[in-house]
């Protein structure tokens, strides 16, 4: 599985209850992708490690559009302004290019984008959805157990 969080609004909202998710997807083999608007920099690395937060892979949108030379400005206080159209498709189409199960981002306008023909899910950031996510996966992982038992048991007799 393939699961995708932002940052701003989301990680740095719980940060501890995140890390503990994103190990426990990590130590099952999923990937755990940081997607974000924040440039992705030696400093906001370390910012995230220091929050025990841990990642697969990252998608800055500036930096890619960096990347691919797309026009950006930068204001009085060094942030990057650009077409925002690009700006607001480019978490849903980095999602759909890179297979992503679901994403939980906490901007409406990111989710306008996640429509029915894109199979990734996007998840509105509220407190408390990591325990409906992770309830989620136990009942999954519960069904899987129970299957498997029953395939167990049906090879025995």
């Amino acid at each position: 599985m393939k699961a995708g969080f932002d940052f701003h609004g989301v990680l740095d909202a719980e940060p501890e209850r995140f890390a503990l998710f994103i190990e426990f997807l990590m130590f099952q083999g999923h990937e755990v992708h940081i997607i974000t608007g924040h440039e992705e920099t030696q400093e906001f690395r370390g910012r995230l490690i220091s929050m025990g937060i841990n990642w697969t892979h990252f998608f800055s949108i500036i930096s890619y559009h960096k990347s691919i030379g797309t026009a950006i400005t930068y204001d009085e206080n060094g942030g990057p302004w650009m077409d925002k159209e690009l700006w607001n498709r480019s978490k849903a189409e980095y999602c759909k290019n890179n297979s992503i199960d679901f994403l939980i981002d906490d901007s409406d306008i990111y989710g306008s984008y996640f429509t029915e023909e894109l199979s990734t899910i996007y998840l509105r950031y509220s407190k408390g959805i990591l325990k409906r996510v992770f309830k989620c996966f136990q009942e999954t992982a519960m069904n899987k157990i129970v299957k498997g038992l029953m395939l167990c048991q049906k090879t025995e007799n």
